[in-house]
């Protein structure tokens, strides 16, 4: 899961959105929308299914689809789908054609991680600083996180 990936590159779309196109966009809803895929599919494909795999339901277009259809009937969930689609393409879930367009390619694949310690280590070595994706993605998104928070509450406007 990328947190500060998810959450600041997401928040930096809408933040440039709301600057230059004069939308306006609860940001709190955002950040939770950002991290919705991994926040319904970490704990439902890790640990409840016997899958090992955390990226399933939420991070299916068939789920963003669901939320668009939502947000015709309240304009103002309309970020979450957005949030949402942000999330599938930092995750480059067009790599993983048979999650994304899941049910129509089959079921979910069960990938081969050896348990919850694992992928504890694998996450870990993500953050090793290198120009890893992931490293890049975290960087870029806790700077724009703390661009945002000091724009937002630290300056007079």
């Amino acid at each position: 899961m990328l947190v500060f990936g998810h959450t600041g590159i997401t928040l930096g779309i809408f933040w440039f959105a709301e600057e230059k196109l004069g939308f306006r966009f609860d940001y709190r809803l955002a950040v939770i929308a950002a991290l919705l895929p991994d926040i319904i599919d970490k704990p439902l494909g890790m640990i409840i299914l016997p899958l090992s795999n955390g990226r399933i339901i939420g991070h299916t277009l068939l789920f963003s689809m669901i939320l668009l259809l939502i947000a015709f009937r309240y304009r103002n969930f309309l970020i979450v789908p957005l949030a949402s689609l942000i999330h599938l393409i930092q995750d480059e879930m067009w790599l993983e054609p048979e999650t994304l367009f899941w049910p129509l390619l089959g079921s979910f694949p069960k990938e081969d991680y050896g348990g919850l310690e694992e992928y504890v280590g694998m996450i870990a070595s993500e953050y090793t600083p290198s120009f890893s994706h992931t490293f890049v993605f975290e960087v870029v998104g806790l700077v724009i996180l703390l661009a945002f928070f000091r724009r937002k509450y630290f300056t007079d406007r």
